[in-house]
């Protein structure tokens, strides 16, 4: 949540008037800078009338405390430096009669008081005490800052504000309570301020209090309202730790080989063995993740895509055929030669007849494919609440109507399948009869039709099944594109999947099966085409059932190649990252997932500092903000260290086959051994000493709040 600690409301000793703000601007500022925390300082002053109107202006959307920003003269003389008291909304009464007796009657410009006449006015309530310092003028100066201590005995209350966010982490690695906040000078640019934010979100002034002091109950309380899940982790087989994993930033960290990864391998396989949603990155893996975002292995090929058919029916019927030979010219010799050798069958003139010409297909087909789309577009119906779009009544009728026309052309099936049956029925029956009156009469019978017909149509029909697979084959390119990353350098990175049918430019790698059998299975079907009038005719199409059999072709899908490759979006052209960007690629796209949990194993290998602390600590953050359950293993206090875990677990080498696991976070300073309570070490001079880069981490902690010292 972001904090405001030092904020001037009223131009009280001769400031310029942007510093001086109504209570309407002021709630519509501090909604634009999305603050949630604001302490009122003004100089020398504490109007406790326009505090309750700035106060009931927020109208709850912003914590709003009483503060003063006070001249203490200085022990060797000269100008004063400035020292901010904060205290509770609920103390503002007590509060303003303390600055009013202070003040005397005096006016704000003529203020100025000896440090212990302030801290005897404060020191028994729940104030904070915020010193302008090093940068900061008017500051404390260092042999100051020893005779408070002296004075106060230590008290940890107090505070220093510096002038730049660096010099904030730099005094807070050396020990040093530090705070800050806008000192707005124009009202008017508030918004434009850079605003600190804290760490764990408190609900009121004694809250922070008692988390700036440390309180451990507090501390856990506050965790504890992001909610946590219990784990049991194994960096060994052999060994069991429970982990409360909070719904934030949980970070692994300690030497190598104690155990880090196999921690987050085990938590992995205990959360996906509860249904739970989990985005994971490897970093030692980085490369290996890429190639599985670029594989085309899980991509489907579908013929349907390019709004084409797969051809089974057409293939088999390729595969199937068989030459229908005409009647051979010595069957109407031998019918010649015996024409009037049998008066009996003479006088049966069946045995001159002529088979009745065969019905297409067509019809038949066409009927069938027809009641076919009836049915399913009935069942879609039937399944569907018609109620939400017709009255019963005409829902009723429009199914009664749909039965009609299913019924209708079920009839039509059954009348095309007649009148082609019947033909064909009776037909077999006149050879048959034929047969039995030739063997009667030890005679031949006219051939019942010279089987041209059966000719011509079989292999047109095959030339038809031919040209079908033929133009669905057609070379034709597809491509699909979806976003990859970004890299600074190269902008928008896309994923492009190219679908192609099989071409003179096609590779191997393109498809499921050698591309040589596609190519010997695509130009034996050409052969077929262009032997359709010959002699040869069966022989061809053996040959490319052989093609066939060998290139495992079951449908026209076989023939769509697919590629991935990266393209820059700004310009369309291909872009292969190098084995860093690969990282970057892949841990922005596991981050930017949807999940529950989100498991990074040493994120960081292979990675930048700059990048690491500008895009993957905010990111994290990001995820911390929205309850995820994040989880990292490091060695790198950016992440380790920044991010200001709910959760840090420290995993320690003591000697031999000996290790300890702590627990512990940043706000209590600490890292308890979870099998001796007693044996308690430092949180951050742990990270100082154990992470890479912790001593600048801790020199450059920037702009979050660990409020107390290190």
């Amino acid at each position: 949540m972001k904090i405001d600690l030092h904020c001037h409301t009223l131009a009280t000793k001769g400031e310029g008037r942007e510093r001086s703000v109504t209570p309407e601007l002021f709630a519509e500022k501090i909604d634009a800078a999305q603050v949630d925390i604001v302490a009122v300082t003004n100089h020398n002053h504490f109007d406790l009338d326009q505090y309750e109107l700035l106060h009931s202006a927020v109208d709850g959307a912003a914590q709003v405390w009483p503060g003063v920003e006070l001249d203490i003269e200085r022990w060797s003389g000269g100008k004063p430096w400035h020292m901010i008291v904060i205290t509770s909304p609920d103390s503002k009464v007590s509060f303003s009669e303390s600055i009013k007796t202070l003040q005397n009657g005096r006016s704000p410009k003529d203020c100025s008081w000896p440090f212990e006449e302030i801290w005897e006015a404060f020191k028994d309530s729940n104030a904070l005490f915020i010193s302008h310092c090093h940068d900061k003028a008017p500051a404390i100066t260092e042999e100051e800052i020893a005779r408070v201590g002296e004075i106060t005995n230590n008290d940890w209350r107090f505070y220093f504000e510096p002038r730049s966010l660096m010099t904030l982490g730099i005094w807070s690695n050396h020990g040093r309570n530090m705070l800050m906040g806008s000192d707005i000078k124009d009202w008017n640019r508030y918004e434009e301020e850079n605003f600190v934010s804290l760490r764990v979100n408190v609900d009121s002034f004694e809250q922070f209090y008692l988390l700036a002091k440390r309180d451990h109950q507090v501390v856990e309380t506050l965790l504890n309202r992001k909610g946590r899940t219990k784990v049991i982790a194994r960096p060994h087989d052999s060994v069991a730790i429970e982990l409360p994993l909070y719904q934030d930033v949980n970070v692994v960290f300690g030497q190598k080989g104690t155990g880090k990864s196999e921690i987050v391998k085990s938590i992995r396989s205990q959360f996906e063995a509860d249904g739970i949603k989990i985005a994971s990155y490897i970093g030692g893996q980085k490369n290996t993740a890429f190639d599985q975002l670029m594989t085309v292995k899980n991509e489907e090929r579908s013929c349907s895509s390019f709004g084409r058919s797969e051809c089974l029916q057409e293939i088999q019927t390729v595969i199937d055929w068989a030459d229908e030979l005409p009647t051979p010219i010595s069957h109407y010799v031998q019918w010649l030669k015996t024409v009037g050798n049998s008066d009996k069958k003479d006088r049966f003139k069946l045995s001159e007849c002529q088979s009745l010409p065969e019905e297409s297909d067509a019809a038949l087909k066409t009927a069938k494919d027809d009641c076919e789309s009836i049915d399913l577009f009935i069942t879609d119906c039937s399944d569907r609440d018609l109620g939400k779009y017709l009255k019963a009544e005409d829902s009723a009728r429009l199914l009664s109507l749909l039965e009609m026309l299913r019924r209708s052309a079920a009839s039509v099936v059954k009348r095309e399948y007649i009148n082609k049956e019947s033909i064909v029925l009776a037909n077999n029956a006149l050879i048959q009869i034929k047969n039995c009156i030739d063997k009667k009469s030890d005679t031949q019978s006219k051939p019942s039709d010279t089987g041209f017909l059966r000719f011509a149509l079989g292999r047109m029909n095959l030339l038809g099944a031919v040209e079908t697979i033929k133009e669905n084959m057609k070379e034709e390119t597809r491509e699909t594109s979806s976003y990859l990353g970004t890299l600074e350098d190269k902008g928008r990175l896309n994923i492009v999947l190219q679908s192609r049918w099989l071409c003179s430019n096609s590779k191997t790698a393109e498809f499921g099966t050698k591309i040589t059998a596609l190519k010997n299975w695509r130009g034996k079907l050409n052969a077929i085409a262009s032997s359709i009038c010959c002699s040869s005719l069966p022989e061809t199409v053996e040959e490319f059932r052989t093609a066939h059999q060998e290139s495992e072709v079951k449908d026209l899908s076989a023939f769509i190649g697919l590629e991935k490759y990266v393209i820059r979006a700004e310009d369309g052209k291909r872009y292969s990252p190098s084995d860093g960007e690969k990282g970057i690629l892949v841990i922005e796209r596991t981050l930017n997932q949807e999940a529950d949990v989100y498991l990074l194993d040493e994120p960081e290998l292979g990675m930048g500092n700059l990048y690491i602390d500008s895009v993957i600590r905010p990111k994290l953050m990001e995820l911390a903000l929205s309850r995820k359950t994040v989880v990292v293993t490091t060695h790198n206090a950016n992440i380790a260290v920044r991010t200001l875990p709910y959760l840090s677990i420290y995993r320690r080498h003591m000697q031999g086959d000996e290790y300890r696991t702590y627990l512990g976070n940043p706000f209590l300073n600490e890292l308890t051994n979870i099998d001796d309570q007693n044996d308690r070490i430092s949180w951050s001079e742990t990270s100082i000493t154990t992470l890479e880069g912790g001593f600048e981490a801790f020199y450059d902690r920037q702009r979050i709040y660990e409020a107390g010292k290190q």
